[in-house]
């Protein structure tokens, strides 16, 4: 049984500091409000070079302040890629929106204009660019595109915090651009999200939003604080080999659920009957938000590095799939693999005999599932990637050059078998 050098199918980042940032803020007092807040958005908005920035307490809730903020008609269409994270669309829906779908390409997970201009009609109100697993679209296109058709333009940067398109960041293509804080994402702070604009009109019905909406119990942010820097601490490789490895090995060897979160239609039926709210960023978030954007550009760097070395050592292999990168930057939030549908827990199983652990991912065919599929676009639609064939796995730069070495060397020898 592997123990030392396992691999995590994710690593929370958080930056050093993070747990006495958490205490000082619990024994000042300052968790729900502080200085913090307003010069995390100052900072946030001049990395962005976008003029206004403004906060939610969660990436999904970032959405919500986006529609709720865009003036768009109630009743309107918003074509979605069909590959997301379906949450997305539902709270479109669930605020009065209809979501449509388009198809993807198969090869970057992300929609063109060659996808979405076909579901345009009267009846469109907005487009959803998303940038999925940190790779971007062809944002500008798409940008060209919705200007033509006088659409509102939302950018999904929940992957891609810190991606650049011909030196511009992703999110300020758009006219609102949507960020997650989450612990699964590159620039966790605790949880988290927000929305960057350049729309004076945006921009002052988002303050209305928000002058309205209410900050999460102090207690609730401490305990999801302290569960997060848990789990920053359980994937450290060195924790994980000893700790969360060895559970994982003996659930796989008694045939039970590999520690899996809820995806697609039970993802969707636990969020369906909620009534989703927009709450403030906590000041102890933006704390967090802080130490991470003196750090962000030179993590994703890593990420770039040891992704390059993953790709180079399965140059060639045949029966997996790799990430493409003809979109040019990709900071690799998630690097997925394709593999087939038939054969995926098969090789999850094997890298999992082998140390390393990998995820099923969250996205999902939303056209496919049950709260969508009148809305599902065109018949002639070729539908999404199968979520059935993906595997996520972690190239975060804690992992080091060498067991990300011993990770491409354990799916070759896994394809050559």
């Amino acid at each position: 049984m592997a123990l030392m050098g396992s691999i995590p199918r994710r690593c929370v980042n958080l930056p050093p500091g993070a747990l006495r940032r958490l205490i000082g803020c619990a024994a000042a007092g300052t968790v729900q409000e502080g200085p913090a807040l307003d010069a995390f958005s100052r900072r946030f908005a001049e990395w962005l070079n976008v003029p206004y920035v403004f906060g939610a307490a969660s990436g999904r809730e970032a959405f919500q302040l986006a529609l709720e903020s865009s003036g768009l008609e109630k009743g309107k269409e918003i074509i979605f890629p069909s590959f997301t994270f379906p949450v997305m669309p539902m709270v479109a829906k669930l605020l009065g929106y209809k979501p449509v779908f388009c198809d993807v390409d198969p090869k970057t997970f992300n929609s063109g204009p060659e996808h979405i201009k076909p579901l345009i009609n009267e009846r469109t109100g907005a487009v959803l660019a998303t940038h999925l697993f940190g790779q971007p679209c062809a944002i500008q296109e798409i940008s060209e595109l919705t200007r033509k058709h006088k659409l509102l333009l939302l950018e999904d940067c929940a992957h891609a915090c810190g991606v650049r398109v011909d030196g511009r960041s992703v999110g300020t293509f758009g006219d609102i651009g949507v960020f997650s804080f989450a612990e699964g994402k590159n620039m966790p702070c605790f949880g988290g999200g927000a929305i960057a604009t350049a729309n004076e009109d945006i921009a002052r019905r988002a303050q209305e939003v928000l002058s309205k909406a209410s900050i999460p119990g102090k207690g609730k942010i401490l305990k999801k604080s302290f569960f997060i820097w848990m789990l920053w601490l359980l994937t450290r490789p060195e924790v994980f080999g000893v700790t969360v490895y060895p559970a994982l090995r003996l659930k796989l060897l008694l045939g039970q659920p590999l520690m899996d979160s809820e995806v697609g239609n039970e993802l969707l039926g636990t969020f369906a009957g909620s009534n989703p709210r927009v709450h403030k960023l906590a000041n102890l978030q933006a704390e967090l938000g802080l130490l991470q954007l003196g750090r962000i550009d030179a993590f994703n760097e890593g990420a770039r590095r040891n992704a390059r070395i993953l790709s180079e050592s399965l140059d060639g292999i045949t029966g997996i799939g790799i990430p493409s990168t003809k979109t040019g930057d990709h900071i690799y939030v998630y690097y997925p693999l394709t593999v087939d549908p038939s054969q995926r827990n098969e090789l999850r199983s094997y890298m999992l005999r082998h140390g390393i652990d990998a995820k099923i991912t969250d996205m999902s065919d939303c056209s496919l599932l049950e709260p969508f599929r009148e809305q599902a676009g065109g018949s002639k639609r070729q539908g999404g990637p199968k979520e059935a064939s993906i595997l996520e796995v972690c190239v975060y730069p804690v992992i080091s050059e060498k067991s990300i070495r011993r990770l491409g060397q354990v799916l070759r020898s896994w394809a050559q078998a």
